[in-house]
């Protein structure tokens, strides 16, 4: 028995258990190990994204069911595609106005906003006096920390027919006063110069830190080649920064389907003869919970601006790519 128990072949060790040890040597857990602290201060950011951005995923699948809140998430029918079907397809429910409207607010602000935003952040480095660029910096991030609720109303003030202060400006030079809330030919410039004005002076901050990574050597080399101010601007600031400029145009991108409702829904003021060019997919998302509890539709709605939006972002990085950037991905 002794003899046989020698002779039989020694028990391989789980593959399991050999993949677990190997992992837990690996270069990449020593450094966690080493660096654990670190990792415990990132520890509550990367569990409120999993709550409040992974988790509610789950509720996709609304999308794919007759959705009832009596019923519940398990409880509803499924219908597939269905919904899909309506709101792309089908001619009596198909919401094209809505689509375009999203698409075309999105490319005007971003041809306008985007090249605006990156002239007013060189024009900002170029200004010698670290104090006086410190006022100008904060100056225009005023605006940010300002409610859409709050702009929307000074937008009323400037822009009303009785008593607005653009009008007054138009009869005071004699001409006639415009009915800005009827007129919706006005309305996609003026969202885009809302939206710049709000959002210009934070939008600076990605493009000042990585003029901050730009080795300054490269400008003593060019002043030495008699470069001035706009040569070194062009030939040194402009290069040092075309990651980021890269990096912010995929994200532009990838943005032209999030329409900013509640930008819209403050400046309109409730106006109903400006549906033609200010109604988005947020609108439709929006009136199909509150008007209709339609909440299959409203998630149908969203799950296609990501989808678009996803592939807009993997497009421009294969673009930004080929353009020997470093891209996102």
């Amino acid at each position: 028995m002794t003899d046989i128990a020698r002779n039989r072949p020694a028990k391989k060790p789980s593959a399991f258990l050999e993949g677990v040890k190997a992992f837990s040597r690996s270069k990449k857990v020593q450094t966690a190990k080493k660096h654990w602290m670190l990792y415990l201060l990132v520890l509550p950011a990367v569990v409120m994204v999993a709550i409040f951005c992974y988790a509610p995923m789950a509720g996709l699948i609304i999308a794919f069911q007759d959705f009832r809140l009596e019923d519940g998430l398990f409880g509803s029918e499924f219908v597939g595609l269905k919904v899909f079907e309506q709101i792309l397809f089908d001619p009596s429910s198909a919401s094209f106005l809505e689509f375009r409207n999203t698409v075309f607010i999105s490319l005007i602000r971003i041809a306008t906003n985007f090249p605006i935003i990156l002239i007013f952040t060189l024009l900002l480095h170029e200004i010698g006096r670290k104090k006086v660029r410190s006022v100008v910096q904060a100056v225009s991030y005023i605006p940010f920390f300002i409610s859409w609720i709050s702009v929307g109303g000074m937008a009323y003030n400037l822009l009303a027919l009785d008593g607005g202060l653009l009008n007054d400006i138009i009869v005071f030079f004699g001409g006639k006063p415009v009915a800005f809330y009827n007129e919706p030919r006005y309305w996609w410039a003026i969202l885009s110069i809302s939206s710049l004005w709000k959002g210009m002076g934070w939008a600076t901050l990605i493009y000042m830190s990585g003029l901050g990574a730009i080795n300054q050597e490269l400008y003593d080399a060019c002043k030495i080649d008699g470069g001035g101010r706009f040569r070194q601007m062009i030939h040194v600031t402009l290069p040092g920064l075309m990651n980021v400029i890269v990096l912010q145009l995929i994200l532009d991108v990838g943005g032209i389907m999030s329409d900013n409702y509640d930008m819209i829904l403050a400046m309109i003021n409730g106006s109903q003869s400006l549906g033609d060019v200010t109604r988005v997919v947020g609108t439709l998302e929006f009136d199909a919970i509150v008007q209709g509890s339609q909440y299959s539709r409203a998630t149908a709605y969203s799950l296609v601006r990501g989808l678009i939006g996803m592939v807009l972002v993997l497009l421009a990085n294969k673009l930004a790519k080929k353009t020997d950037s470093e891209g996102i991905l």
